[in-house]
């Protein structure tokens, strides 16, 4: 999907990606943020989750490489971000998908243009996880 395609007020879904114990262990590691939060249930437990969590930074990763891999802005980058906000903690098993809705475009003189939506990231049982704003 390229720009001349996407209008204010469309809409997407993509489908379902799980997220495992392996990916959360290997993103921690390999960006330094190698947090007991995140590699540790007992720790995670003792914060009041059920086990330890995803970071959110991988989260985000996974919904744009959902949205590509669908087509959604396939060959787009990615320019800003607003209002991130984390509602639901993921943890190993849980599945996760993205919602989005184009709120507005605007025509580049280069050709292409900038593409602003709102997205959320939701969990298998519906629940939001996180939401905010890109373009």
């Amino acid at each position: 999907m390229f720009f001349e395609e996407v209008n204010a007020g469309y809409t997407f879904k993509t489908g379902t990606k799980p997220i495992t114990g392996t990916e959360i262990d290997m993103v921690a590691q390999m960006s330094g943020a190698d947090l007991p939060g995140f590699l540790d249930d007992e720790f995670a437990k003792g914060w009041g989750f059920k086990a330890r969590v995803a970071p959110g930074a991988y989260l985000i990763a996974c919904m744009m490489g959902l949205m590509a891999k669908q087509g959604f802005l396939a060959d787009a980058v990615w320019t800003a971000a607003d209002g991130i906000s984390w509602k639901t903690p993921v943890h190993p098993g849980d599945k996760i998908y993205a919602e989005t809705e184009v709120i507005a475009t605007k025509e580049m003189k280069r050709g292409g243009g900038l593409v602003t939506y709102k997205w959320i990231i939701k969990n298998q049982d519906n629940n939001v996880v996180a939401q905010g704003q890109n373009t």
